[in-house]
């Protein structure tokens, strides 16, 4: 069962209360200042249900901005998980070519933090390998 927490015209943000997971979809390009609004909401909605397991589908998000993945990676999910103590875990969910593109690009961290990590992240192209993800790192303490 999913709630639906919040949409704005560029992100809608549901939560599954039976795995505490928070997905945000991008429903379509976006601007830096609502990639950071966007990830502000995911933010106030993980602290209010407690969930550290996240999957952000960047599908639709055909124009990406180039620094967006460095900020999010480097100074926004380091923030948010010392603000909720305790592990992040992230699947990014993207179209095939954008994961090309960020393998390619020099500014974007090429590996995620190990196991021992505060937060971790991962990048997928399917949704079943991101969600199977997430449910082995929820399963293991």
């Amino acid at each position: 069962m999913y709630q639906e927490l919040a949409s704005t015209a560029f992100l809608q943000v549901v939560y599954r209360p039976d795995s505490c997971l928070l997905i945000g979809r991008w429903l379509n390009s976006i601007t830096d200042e609502q990639l950071r609004e966007g990830y502000e909401t995911m933010r106030l909605a993980a602290q209010e249900h407690d969930c550290r397991h996240w999957l952000m589908d960047a599908r639709r998000r055909t124009d990406r901005s180039r620094n967006g993945p460095e900020w999010v990676i480097t100074s926004f999910l380091p923030r948010v998980q010392k603000e909720m103590g305790g592990k992040l875990f992230v699947a990014f969910l993207v179209l095939p070519n954008h994961l090309v593109e960020l393998d390619e690009d020099p500014s974007v961290p090429k590996k995620a933090p190990g196991a021992s990590a505060p937060f971790q992240y991962a990048r997928f192209i399917d949704e079943g390998a991101a969600n199977a993800w997430l449910d082995q790192k929820r399963r293991v303490k």
